[in-house]
């Protein structure tokens, strides 16, 4: 039995006290707290000239780091249990969310700037999800998730207000691929929770939890299997144009900060696959969508961003779109 098995019991515990969708919600919030702490310290490498593949694949590898001693333990001690198929459904989700999603969305970034990009990532996200969440995993689109889908996706445009209007050099070319990108990024993180969702969602299932032969998909295993997907893409590509040493050029202040955000990163993602065993796709992304706010509130407290009444607006359509999808099913 594997220690996300023996954690079952409590787990069943403490969902006799509450709700699934109620501690749900809770980590989904918490995930999306620690992934803006995650961000918001990958910004210091701002003032350093790193490659994003190196900062990516770095921030992954202390996810790999940190939980793969644990998984080898738990194998040598003959109490680690899984299913191949699992395996290789969060293979591909890794390479969804790394080779459609993650580099996408770097290529957005330099070809229409981050004040553009981001809005239309998180939009096209929202709306990705819905779409493969009715589609592949038959969920349920509640007039409540509407609400909240529409009041989100005007929310993070308006976050964006303050910065969205410089102009783009070659506009009509660059803004074309930017658009294509942000699609592609947005296909590949929806795919990836949805992949995600399909392997974990029978794990919360009392009824299925009783067929004989059921193995409970450890949390671990997600984690390790889908970063390290990442480590391996950014480790070939950026080593493929750059060479081996490139890995140890970037100072020890650059591998301090992301060490930091790669251990924020580990703690949101873990919250992320629990919220993703009660929740469904569209739900689970709506409210991680918070960290829009939060992201947006970071800026203007600790790097002088200015709060307009764009920024102020926008802030509370989010809260309310969360609220409102706390309430649907």
């Amino acid at each position: 039995m594997s220690s996300s098995d023996q954690q079952a019991p409590q787990t069943r515990a403490i969902q006799k006290r509450w709700k699934p969708e109620t501690v749900g919600f809770c980590e989904a919030l918490a995930s999306a707290v620690f992934y803006t702490i995650s961000l918001s310290s990958m910004r210091g490498l701002t003032n350093y000239d790193v490659s994003p593949l190196w900062s990516l694949g770095v921030k992954e590898l202390v996810s790999v780091c940190c939980v793969m001693p644990v998984i080898i333990v738990m194998a040598l001690r003959g109490k680690y249990r899984f299913r191949w198929g699992a395996f290789w459904a969060l293979v591909a989700a890794g390479a969804s969310c790394e080779i459609v999603g993650s580099i996408p969305h770097l290529w957005a970034y330099a070809a229409i700037g981050l004040a553009l990009a981001t809005p239309l990532v998180l939009a096209a996200q929202l709306i990705c999800s819905s779409i493969v969440g009715a589609v592949w995993l038959k969920e349920r689109v509640t007039r409540s998730k509407i609400v909240a889908l529409v009041l989100l996706v005007v929310a993070v445009f308006l976050l964006s207000g303050n910065g969205s209007d410089a102009e783009i050099a070659g506009k009509e070319t660059r803004l074309a691929l930017g658009l294509f990108f942000c699609l592609c990024t947005a296909i590949g993180y929806a795919g990836q929770l949805a992949i995600m969702r399909r392997v974990l969602r029978d794990d919360s299932d009392e009824e299925a939890m009783k067929k004989p032969g059921y193995v409970r998909t450890p949390t671990t295993l997600v984690m390790v299997t889908v970063t390290g997907v990442g480590v391996v893409v950014c480790g070939i590509l950026l080593t493929a144009q750059k060479g081996p040493g490139v890995w140890l050029e970037p100072p020890i202040e650059c591998w301090r900060i992301v060490v930091m955000a790669g251990i924020a990163n580990m703690c949101g993602f873990y919250l992320q696959i629990e919220s993703l065993r009660r929740l469904y796709v569209l739900k689970q992304t709506l409210i991680a969508s918070a960290q829009a706010a939060a992201l947006c509130l970071v800026g203007v407290l600790l790097f002088g961003e200015t709060f307009g009444i764009l920024t102020a607006l926008g802030v509370a359509l989010v809260l309310a779109g969360v609220i409102v999808s706390g309430f649907s099913k």
